[in-house]
């Protein structure tokens, strides 16, 4: 009969130990301040994000053609359409252009924006209106080709007009700083390389 009482003593000064172990840990652990790792970020892992495009457009185009002559008329209008992306090239980083400043800060300097993509496809051509005098021949495909090659440079004239670049420069700084800031980098400075500096 005194075993039994001395067995649960002994529980329950284990229990009391353990309890006193086991705060004693988390009072510790809670004490102890932990030491943050720094970000870091090198040419390496922005060079994954290869060719980042950050401003696309879809440009048409009306081109209108009439070839006149005094036996007949020949008159041609079709819509054509072209895919432009513009944006920055990380493939071309360097590790150069990544300064690290303190624990917390970075400053990068991005390759200027270019045009990426330039897709105008001949399926992309829709035929509105296409009219030839008796006495004329139909337009040849090659005839067509050539319209289509001067659509293309009227797109490429409007393109330039666009601001495309300036936007793309805009669009890929706002989406490093961010992206950087959400790695654990307090300040983030983007710089394009090149004249001008910031865009």
């Amino acid at each position: 009969m005194n075993a039994d009482p001395q067995k649960k003593s002994r529980a329950r000064k284990r229990l009391f130990i353990l309890v006193a172990v086991i705060l004693g840990l988390l009072a510790v652990n809670v004490a102890v301040p932990r030491k943050k790792v720094p970000p870091y970020v090198s040419a390496r892992t922005l060079k994954d994000l290869a060719e980042l495009a950050t401003v696309q457009y879809s440009v048409t185009k009306i081109v209108s053609y009439k070839d006149v002559a005094w036996y007949g008329d020949r008159k041609i209008l079709f819509e054509t359409a072209a895919t432009v992306k513009a944006g920055i090239d990380l493939n071309e980083l360097a590790d150069q252009d990544i300064r690290l400043e303190g624990d917390r800060a970075v400053t990068i300097s991005l390759p200027r924006p270019k045009i990426l993509l330039f897709n105008m496809k001949p399926e992309h051509m829709r035929e509105i209106f296409n009219e030839s005098g008796i006495l004329r021949s139909n337009f040849s495909n090659q005839e067509k080709d050539g319209l289509l090659s001067q659509g293309e440079k009227d797109i490429r004239a409007k393109v330039a007009g666009m601001n495309l670049l300036e936007r793309a420069a805009r669009n890929a700084r706002t989406l490093i700083e961010s992206w950087l800031t959400k790695t654990g980098f307090k300040t983030v400075h983007v710089v394009f390389k090149g004249k001008g500096g910031r865009p």
